[in-house]
């Protein structure tokens, strides 16, 4: 076994490449869903309210928009948590400063989700 320092105790590790091509994979699919919603949002110009609504609670577009926030904030929450466990250790409050960035971004989450189904039905 490896000596090390004091203070630092030995623990298993874990690979941190699935984490990793998750991002990438949620950030290729955010990148591909925001230039759709580019495009959509720019047709909207010369509409009125009632006509942009109708625009956004056609169901594909609010399905590409709730895959979107989704896949929004899975991917926030990843980046996220990479800089929580780079910058706060386990005694300074890594998780709960986990727990609480994942219960925000759950609660965004849901109250995004519940807006758009609020405008699709």
């Amino acid at each position: 076994m490896a000596d090390y320092p004091a203070g630092i105790e030995h623990r298993r590790r874990h690979s941190g490449v699935a984490h990793w091509r998750w991002q990438r994979y949620s950030a290729v699919l955010v990148l591909a869903l925001m230039t759709y919603f580019t495009v959509l949002l720019a047709s909207l110009g010369g509409l009125d309210h009632a006509g942009a609504v109708a625009l956004v609670g056609h169901p594909a577009n609010a399905v590409a928009l709730a895959v979107l926030v989704t896949v929004g904030l899975w991917h926030g929450t990843l980046g996220l948590q990479v800089v929580i466990e780079d910058y706060i250790t386990v005694g300074g409050g890594r998780h709960l400063a986990l727990a609480a960035m994942r219960g925000a971004m759950a609660v965004i989450g849901l109250a995004t989700l519940w807006a758009v189904s609020q405008i699709a039905f």
